[in-house]
């Protein structure tokens, strides 16, 4: 299945409590970059900062921040490849 963007990525990971949201208006320069280490080094989850300072666009980051996060979002993709190798053939048999 997949995901047909970023927005169904981030609104399901927000639904399955794996993201969180930052409303308060932040300052790209220097400060998501703080918000965004401290995160990532907890251990916790995505982030989504719809306000940007002098930015059009909400930001988002952390998408890949666990292990467990990132097999969650291609959790499809995997199924798919582990069923690709267990199709494989070992030409070593031959």
């Amino acid at each position: 299945m997949g995901y047909r963007g970023l927005r169904a990525c981030v609104n399901d990971l927000e639904r399955t409590g794996q993201l969180i949201r930052i409303e308060q208006e932040i300052d790209a320069h220097l400060e998501a970059a703080e918000i965004q280490r401290r995160v990532y080094q907890a251990g916790g989850p995505a982030v989504f900062f719809p306000h940007v300072k002098d930015c059009r666009f909400p930001m988002v980051s952390n998408l890949f921040g666990t292990l467990e996060r990132t097999r969650y979002i291609f959790r499809d993709a995997l199924q798919a490849v582990n069923h690709l190798v267990e199709l494989k053939v070992d030409p070593s048999r031959f």
